[in-house]
């Protein structure tokens, strides 16, 4: 059985999760779901400004923490790149764009050129080339044994997740070392997401390290500050939808 530490010394990423459970994913989602780890992790924070007269929206902005050095090489590389997109303006609308100009249409460089590489190196996809039609190669990514063999175990444990999410209020011991085994992955499970503090309150009560959550350390434990993570989280999925970002999925095929 694939426990906890296992998972949380692979160090994947949210995105990187996302990919190896489906590596034909459209790139938006996973950039979505970067996103999302970032504003969990506390690396990232969503401030909306009030609108300056009646005929015009309120402008949501993205705040970065600054001098962190991120681990995870998916995640590192979209903070950089963030940063470089926030230079002249953090109005979200418009660092989206910055970056359909920094990873193509449909930001599809961020999928290929980082979360596809980073899954290669650690060795849970493989590259496969076939000739469409006999004539034009095509690159496809699969799953290499090790990665098959996570995708399976990682696929039964969000189902079982989902399984225990009625049990979660009736503070259920037995959530802990599941919870704690999907690391960054719980953000592929939107209804979780709004059990963050129920979540903490678990991990406080029966973890062996005091409630150590790695993917919310920031978050404290008041429900203001599991609601902000919550409503930043529909900020962003609005961002993309308002963007139009799945235009060009940017598939996994090269």
């Amino acid at each position: 059985m694939l426990n906890a530490k296992e998972f949380i010394e692979n160090d994947l990423s949210a995105p990187e999760f996302l990919v190896l459970i489906d590596p034909d994913v459209a790139a938006p989602e996973a950039l979505k779901v970067g996103f999302k780890e970032l504003i969990a992790r506390g690396i990232l924070r969503i401030e909306q400004m009030p609108s300056k007269s009646r005929f015009q929206p309120a402008q949501v902005r993205l705040l970065l923490e600054p001098g962190l050095h991120l681990l995870n090489p998916v995640l590192r590389s979209l903070w950089g790149d963030l940063q470089t997109a926030c230079r002249h303006g953090s109005e979200i609308n418009q660092v989206l764009q910055r970056l359909q100009k920094e990873y193509g249409p449909g930001y599809g460089l961020f999928k290929n050129k980082v979360i596809l590489p980073s899954l290669l190196r650690r060795g849970l996809l493989e590259k496969r080339s076939q000739k469409a039609l006999g004539l034009f190669p095509q690159t496809h990514y699969q799953p290499t044994p090790d990665g098959a063999d996570m995708k399976i175990r990682l696929e039964h444990r969000m189902d079982e997740a989902r399984r225990l999410v009625p049990s979660l209020a009736e503070d259920d011991a037995e959530a802990v070392p599941l919870l704690l085994s999907l690391g960054a992955a719980l953000l592929l499970l939107p209804e979780i997401v709004s059990q963050f503090q129920q979540i903490n309150h678990l991990m406080k009560k029966y973890s062996d390290d005091g409630g150590y959550i790695p993917l919310l350390y920031s978050a404290g434990d008041s429900s203001k500050e599991f609601n902000a993570i919550e409503q930043a989280f529909q900020q962003i999925d609005l961002a993309f939808e308002a963007g139009d970002a799945g235009a060009d999925g940017g598939g996994g095929g090269e």
